[in-house]
């Protein structure tokens, strides 16, 4: 009886584990791809809200200090993400390496801007 509990709980055990798998492969590397890529234009939405929102709170001088600095870090980013995915070329998931870098990095550069608002009393 105890032998039979036991199998019982393991096959129970693995039926669960199926489940989380049969979701995970669920989706074909096309909807990750496009889902990476839908959570990166998310954060670019974000990032310009921030943005606008802290140019809109300097003087001239600075305003074009962070025009620049963005101009810069946009540079940045970019060729950061095309790096990154270069190791993938010519694979299915390159677009999903490519737009998740660019999800990461826009996050990080929100947080920077998020500071600099913080920092102002924004």
């Amino acid at each position: 009886m105890k032998k039979t509990l036991t199998i019982l709980s393991l096959v129970l055990s693995l039926l669960g584990l199926a489940s989380i798998f049969h979701d995970l492969s669920a989706q074909t590397q096309l909807e990750m791809n496009e889902e990476a890529y839908n959570n990166y234009k998310k954060a670019d939405k974000e990032l310009n809200l921030v943005y606008k929102k802290l140019l809109g709170s300097l003087n001239p001088k600075e305003k074009s200090l962070l025009i620049q600095a963005q101009r810069s870090w946009i540079k940045f980013r970019d060729s950061h993400c095309d790096f990154a995915a270069e190791e993938f070329d010519g694979g299915s998931i390159q677009p999903m390496v490519w737009a998740t870098c660019l999800e990461e990095k826009t996050k990080a550069r929100i947080e920077d801007l998020k500071a600099s608002l913080q920092s102002r009393g924004l």
